[in-house]
């Protein structure tokens, strides 16, 4: 693959030859892609996917890498690595009250590089309601939008209004959000494959302290239940549907893989250096000696062992590169 035309563009010195994705990732897995480029801003990012899509060079866009599994062979391309950093408020309705500006709604607009935990702090600071309940999340504004982000039945999606993307001919364009088809785990963005590059969210004015009481529960629940000290991706795979909850009689008819796989006795499973966590059984996490080679047969034992005790089909929750 011949790179001259595609480094003379962003600049040698802008780009890392051979950079090792376990770096960039989660999961600390991933072999080397032949080039990596930071895009710090939305400028930069939308002129690096332009000129690999006009080089034709294969690339990948990443934000925090936190629901990717990437190969240990890496990537044979470009790969971006998204670092916009810019929220504002766009729009708002309130006044002025003793010389602060007091919002009572506010259309807040974040790049899809910032951190989904910056942008949900941001809020919180403002006072403005909706995304309280998920502070903690991993990873960027693009791949919560992308995957549509959950925790405790909230959804990333709910309180957007607005997409900037970059389509497969690198052309802006916005989607409303009725039009990225939001659902449990997925987005349009799956199928078109288009690029986020920023989101609008509609919040609402609310109690400042009460909101950081919600926020800092929601913290401490990640911290209780999952385990937030060793690498990992975040849950591996999706939810059951509620037809095999139901046939199966699980408590509640709950569509927890995480119960299904605990109940299974699969905590504590391992191959190689991957292992299926004892705090939730929903997670595999690298003991720091695993490959990615490892989570794949990990998976796939599980994926073998669920379907023979229950006759269920699971689908990875996480993006398999």
């Amino acid at each position: 693959m011949n790179y001259t035309f595609l480094i003379n563009s962003l600049g040698p010195d802008r780009l890392k030859k051979d950079e090792p994705l376990a770096k960039h990732t989660y999961f600390k897995l991933g072999g080397p892609a032949d080039y990596l480029y930071e895009a710090n801003t939305l400028d930069d990012l939308v002129a690096a996917v332009q000129s690999a899509i006009t080089y034709k060079i294969p690339y990948l866009v990443i934000g925090g890498g936190s629901n990717i599994l990437v190969s240990d062979s890496g990537f044979r391309g470009l790969v971006i690595k998204n670092k916009s950093k810019e929220i504002h408020l766009k729009g708002f309705a309130g006044g002025v009250e003793k010389g602060k500006l007091d919002l009572k709604e506010a259309i807040v607009e974040a790049d899809s590089g910032v951190p989904a935990n910056h942008l949900i702090r941001y809020t919180l600071d403002q006072g403005l309601s909706g995304l309280e309940d998920m502070l903690g999340l991993p990873g960027s504004v693009g791949g919560a939008v992308y995957n549509n982000s959950h925790h405790l039945g909230h959804l990333f999606g709910d309180h957007l209004i607005e997409v900037l993307v970059l389509d497969l001919e690198g052309k802006i364009k916005k989607y409303t959000q009725a039009e990225c088809k939001f659902d449990y785990d997925y987005s349009i963005f799956h199928k078109t494959k288009e690029i986020v590059l920023s989101a609008s969210f509609q919040m609402k004015r609310g109690d400042k302290d009460s909101l950081w009481e919600v926020a800092n529960a929601a913290v401490k629940r990640r911290a209780t239940t999952q385990p937030l000290g060793a690498p990992s991706s975040g849950c591996i795979f999706k939810n059951i549907p509620l037809a095999d909850a139901m046939r199966i009689g699980t408590p509640d008819t709950t569509q927890s893989v995480g119960y299904l796989l605990d109940k299974a006795g699969l905590k504590g499973l391992s191959v190689g250096g991957a292992k299926v966590s004892d705090v939730h059984a929903n997670f595999i996490v690298n003991d720091g000696t695993a490959t990615t080679g490892d989570v794949l047969a990990l998976i796939a034992d599980v994926k073998t062992k669920i379907k023979e005790k229950y006759g269920v089909d699971l689908t990875e929750e996480v993006i398999l590169l």
